[in-house]
């Protein structure tokens, strides 16, 4: 198949800012291999990738904002806007917003707070894509889409509106990081509220500690799946707030992860990328190492989460995430708050690194203890040289060192409330 990759930056974010910050949108279009798509004076040119700036993103480099730019032609709008739809008046070579929206300091302002730009951002996106295929005569008839906040929201919207056009005969998948739509647009613009039959694949990673009630993610109260036997979709909590999975900071394992996976998947479904984020993440083992790192950072994750006046001022106020409640993370995760597993993906790295000691103490039924050298001989010799691996489990108590290793038949079975699983098809790492 030939791939075509969109990257969507999120809100106060552009590609100079995000470079900068060393964030994961940024980090896969600075290492994807070819050229970038571009639209300019109404003639697009080929590439088999695309930057959307993020909305907000305060002309960092000198960008414009995207609410600046005509989608259709590709150039700087100087005229204000008229009546109509946001789409005849791009048509017509203006936009909905008005002189004053599309000023530096108001514009960006808006951005911020509503999203101004998205709008525009899928307009472009679908207008080149078209144009690719229809003009320019390019056999894409796959599109993978990576985003962060509003931009992996704005990957939801955008494959709705490929939809629109060309059915399901353009396979989407998207890779989107805390999708949050802002304010009450994750429920009020129905676009952002269902994932299209065209979108096959669908990660999402939830931010775990994020309590700010303006930030509410597309978690699975707010996401519907419309044709479940087209669409394989899985969410995936993760430690940290907001931007903890994109800009490595606390937990940093929390972004190393992520991007890794992002990596693996992307690339499995025809993105030509160039290295890999982390070299020390690049199995299922390594994945387990990273995820232990974190179940023993739980335990301090006050020191993450999100806290202070102005995070309460700026996001109305402080409230545990749906996927965070201990009464519905185990419609997430396997066992939810008592389980041993940060997320799905965590429980099927375990399976596939260390699949006798996960077939013994998760899945099998019984009881007694045994050895673990005669259980799973790699994790016995892993849990040897790793202390965070050895006291993870220890601390669920799923390892008991006295002084041999021993684990305790279906001591780990958890009850099952799950909405998805981690796909068989789904890659574990980069």
């Amino acid at each position: 198949m030939t791939t075509f990759t969109v990257y969507c930056h999120g809100t106060g974010f552009n590609r100079v800012k995000a470079t900068e910050s060393n964030e994961l949108v940024a980090w896969f279009h600075n290492h994807t291999d070819g050229s970038e798509a571009r639209l300019a004076g109404s003639l697009v040119t080929p590439g088999s990738y695309l930057i959307n700036e993020g909305p907000g993103s305060g002309m960092v480099g000198g960008i414009a904002l995207p609410q600046q730019v005509n989608p259709i032609t590709g150039n700087r709008i100087s005229g204000s806007g008229g009546g109509g739809s946001s789409f005849s008046k791009a048509l017509g070579g203006k936009t909905s917003t008005s002189k004053l929206t599309r000023s530096n300091k108001v514009g960006n302002a808006l951005g911020n707070l509503s999203g101004l730009g998205w709008d525009e951002n899928v307009i472009r996106t679908v207008n080149i894509i078209q144009d690719m295929i229809f003009e320019h005569g390019q056999a894409i008839d796959r599109v993978n889409l990576a985003g962060w906040s509003r931009g992996a929201v704005t990957c939801i919207r955008i494959a709705a509106a490929l939809n629109e056009v060309f059915g399901n005969e353009l396979e989407c998948n998207i890779f989107g990081v805390d999708p949050v739509a802002g304010l009450s647009a994750g429920k009020t613009i129905e676009d952002t509220t269902r994932l299209t039959p065209n979108v096959a694949r669908y990660i999402a990673i939830i931010a775990m500690h994020e309590m700010r009630k303006s930030f509410k993610p597309q978690d699975w109260s707010r996401l519907t799946v419309v044709d479940p036997g087209r669409t394989t979709a899985v969410m995936l909590p993760m430690p940290g707030v907001h931007n903890a999975q994109v800009i490595p900071n606390e937990p940093a394992y929390a972004a190393y992860i992520t991007r890794n996976l992002a990596c693996g998947f992307l690339r499995s479904l025809g993105t030509s990328i160039d290295g890999v984020p982390y070299n020390f993440l690049c199995s299922a083992a390594d994945m387990c190492e990273g995820y232990a790192r974190l179940v023993m950072g739980l335990s301090e994750h006050k020191s993450y989460q999100t806290s202070g006046m102005k995070n309460r001022i700026v996001g109305g106020g402080l409230r545990r995430r749906s996927a965070a409640k201990h009464s519905r993370m185990d419609l997430y995760t396997r066992g939810g708050k008592e389980s041993y597993w940060i997320n799905e993906h965590h429980r099927a790295c375990f399976a596939a690194a260390y699949p006798g000691a996960y077939q013994t103490i998760f899945e099998d039924v019984g009881n007694g203890n045994l050895l673990l050298s005669k259980v799973d001989s790699r994790l016995f010799q892993a849990v040897g040289s790793s202390a965070f691996l050895r006291d993870s489990l220890m601390s669920k108590g799923l390892l008991t060192d006295d002084p041999t290793y021993t684990v305790e038949v279906g001591g780990g079975r958890y009850a099952d409330r799950r909405v998805s699983v981690w796909p068989a098809t789904f890659p574990l790492h980069a």
